[in-house]
């Protein structure tokens, strides 16, 4: 099968606790995601639960959380025609910080173009994405 993937990684002073309430919590997605209009989904987060997101300019789509694992990853999937989109999060604590990995994966038939089609455009914004996450997840912390 072939799959077409890219990743974006920063590393923050961040605690897993707070990253993982930004990447549970819905409200958060929207601030967190520029291109995010809206997300909704059941909380707590649960794996094999559905969840709705629209980004501008796109319509509504139905994700399914594949992955929940408290303080290290999160993964959710939408599937598309001839391919799945995956967009799997990762964090782990290093020596000089924790570490936090957002991708976006296209596999199946028609990854090989739905890849540059989809998955580009998403993958041009993890940077951005990852910095709002681990700014906000500060942020929170600052703030209790």
């Amino acid at each position: 099968m072939t799959t077409w993937r890219r990743q974006y990684t920063h590393l923050t002073t961040a605690s897993p606790e707070a990253v993982w309430k930004r990447w549970t919590t819905p409200e958060d997605w929207v601030v967190d995601d520029p291109d995010l209009r809206v997300a909704e989904f059941a909380v707590p987060a649960r794996v094999g639960a559905a969840g709705r997101v629209i980004n501008h300019g796109t319509p509504a789509q139905t994700f399914t959380f594949t992955e929940l694992q408290p303080g290290v990853a999160m993964n959710f999937r939408i599937r598309l025609p001839g391919a799945v989109l995956s967009l799997p999060h990762h964090m782990r604590p290093t020596a000089n910080g924790l570490s936090v990995t957002h991708g976006v994966e296209v596999s199946g038939p028609l990854a090989f173009v739905l890849g540059p089609l989809v998955g580009r455009k998403i993958a041009a914004g993890l940077p951005a994405v990852v910095r709002l996450v681990t700014t906000n997840a500060l942020g929170d912390m600052a703030a209790e």
